[in-house]
């Protein structure tokens, strides 16, 4: 036998939202109908149990009828923001056709219960209806202030999902233009490299150039997002490197290592180029020391360090790569990610990053 196709989500949500909603009417109704059958327990003869639940349960499912069209009319005649004086008349209209339709729906529920139990019901003439008019004034009011903080709370919460959504996207606009900020700068930089060994050492230059290619292509395959396998930036970062050393060949030592679990993770692309790049343009300006980048993981956080043996760091003044650096890691982790600069007991300079330990595939 074949099975019905499921519902949507939303329908699905949608009659369980109702079925709750009536419930807790019914429940109401209840309540009130027993309060009203305890009211009555000395009548002589006494009141059968049936007809205060009757009259309690049926302004009760009533008032739950007509309780969903005054929220879409309270949705179209806003009271506050300037427009209560203009949409009050219609609220009083509606509170006197909310009485009418509340009586009409009431008393024909009343009357078929009773005509089952062999019995006629009687609502009352004019009095009847003032007196009722008066009680449903209230219930309108209040239907009316819970519809309005209702309506209040959803407007709310749609322009906090909105003002995240422009934040994202900000961010997301801010990461790529600090990227363009970056890589042209490494460009200049690594095309310098190369057209310096283009007339002495042709089989260099034509190496470097190679190791560029790669370079360009592994950051544009990974252009679309802010992230890259820990892995994938390292191998980028070695051939950075060689591009680096090819300036003063046999003059530099390079090491970049990282433990199993931060080779497995992910981490900000061209995170480690900027600080690299201090370190050749800053650190080691004779062109001799060593250069060191390692990765590690400890207590559910990476952590990167970058570390020369070359001037030392006195305090300077922070250039435009670490001010982008420090600038994505606040977009991507906001507090959960940390950047220092400390020298060396030894000589030069150690920059130490911290980020959250986020699997590749994340």
């Amino acid at each position: 036998m074949s099975r019905l196709p499921a519902l949507p989500a939303a329908v699905t949500r949608r009659r369980h939202w109702l079925a709750a909603y009536f419930t807790g009417w019914t429940l109401l109704g209840l309540w009130q109908g027993i309060n009203s059958a305890l009211g009555h327990r000395g009548d002589i003869p006494p009141l059968p149990l049936w007809q205060p639940l009757t009259w309690a349960l049926s302004s009760a499912m009533a008032v739950a009828v007509l309780a969903l069209a005054v929220y879409r009319f309270e949705a179209r005649f806003v009271l506050g923001g300037g427009r209560t004086w203009r949409h009050l008349p219609a609220h009083l209209l509606a509170a006197v056709l909310f009485t009418l339709l509340h009586v009409a729906l009431m008393v024909a529920l009343r009357k078929g219960v009773y005509a089952l139990a062999g019995q006629h019901y009687h609502f009352g003439g004019v009095v009847s209806l003032l007196y009722q008019f008066q009680m449903d004034v209230i219930t309108y009011a209040v239907i009316i202030g819970v519809c309005a903080y209702l309506r209040t709370r959803r407007e709310r919460h749609r322009h906090e999902l909105n003002a995240l959504r422009l934040a994202r996207e900000l961010s997301e606009a801010r990461l790529a233009q600090l990227g363009a900020q970056i890589e042209p700068h490494f460009m200049f930089n690594a095309l310098n490299t190369i057209a310096s060994h283009m007339h002495e050492d042709v089989q260099t230059a034509d190496r470097l150039l190679v190791a560029l290619a790669d370079l360009l292509r592994a950051a544009l395959a990974g252009s679309q997002s802010p992230h890259a396998g820990v892995r994938d930036e390292l191998a980028w970062l070695r051939s950075y490197c060689t591009l680096m050393v090819g300036r003063r060949p046999g003059r530099l030592q390079v090491t970049i290592e990282a433990d199993a679990a931060a080779a497995a993770a992910r981490m900000p692309r061209l995170l480690l180029q900027p600080l690299v790049e201090n370190v050749f343009r800053h650190g080691l300006v004779d062109g001799h020391g060593t250069l060191s980048v390692t990765l590690n993981s400890a207590d559910g956080d990476l952590h990167c360090t970058v570390s020369d043996s070359g001037t030392g760091y006195a305090g300077e003044r922070e250039g435009i790569g670490l001010t982008n650096l420090r600038e994505r890691l606040r977009l991507l982790y906001g507090e959960r990610a940390t950047l220092s600069i400390a020298a060396r007991p030894e000589g030069g300079t150690a920059v130490s990053v911290r980020l959250p330990l986020e699997p590749a595939d994340a």
